[in-house]
């Protein structure tokens, strides 16, 4: 990742789509503090494209609602061809695949949408082993996401859900409460979107 990432625009999407716009933002504010995460720390990342080792051993990436809506809104219409008709068709499975259903060839699909918890979750020194979760079996290798772009992040998030700005923003991030709002990415009922890409073309 750069050291200085760039906010992702959809310009004519965000107009038609207020709550993108937000959603874009917090995606911002994430990469901000991963980057900062990154040069703070001082090693080389091992993750690069082609590594998926996480879409696989990863079984309870959490995904907000927020996030969930940008996810639809991307898959359904920004994705074409032979990625999108991949896509559909592991969404329709996705109970059988062990792994991420946007995972196409080593890569995300929905890679500009991702959730926040694959933004955050980096890995130092060596790419990790087929189904190695590094968290768990080299926590020193992981990055630890910068808790003030972190929390930042997650009282935007409370912003969609109607929180006013301010103390009981910041109360729901720092005690955790926020995090009842996200659902397992594995978890999700990802034939409704399977559904929803057959009967729209992009």
């Amino acid at each position: 990742m750069s050291s200085q990432p760039a906010r992702s625009r959809f310009p004519d999407d965000e107009k038609r789509l207020p709550w993108l716009a937000l959603l874009l933002e917090i995606q911002f504010i994430t990469n901000q503090g991963v980057a900062a995460a990154i040069k703070a720390d001082g090693r080389k990342l091992a993750c690069a494209r082609g590594c998926a080792s996480c879409c696989r051993s990863h079984a309870d990436i959490p995904v907000y609602p927020l996030e969930l809506m940008g996810l639809y809104w991307y898959a359904v219409e920004k994705l074409e061809g032979e990625k999108r008709e991949r896509v559909s068709q592991q969404l329709a499975r996705h109970r059988e695949l062990g792994a991420c259903p946007f995972l196409v060839d080593e890569a995300c699909a929905i890679h500009p949408l991702r959730p926040m918890a694959c933004r955050q979750f980096n890995v130092f020194t060596t790419v990790c082993e087929e189904w190695e979760d590094a968290f768990h079996t080299r926590r020193g290798d992981v990055l630890n996401p910068d808790v003030k772009h972190k929390h930042e992040a997650l009282r935007e998030m409370l912003r969609h859900h109607g929180v006013k700005e301010g103390l009981e923003r910041r109360r729901l991030v720092e005690t955790g409460e926020v995090h009842r709002l996200a659902r397992s990415l594995r978890d999700i009922p990802w034939e409704n979107l399977a559904a929803r890409m057959e009967k729209r073309e992009p």
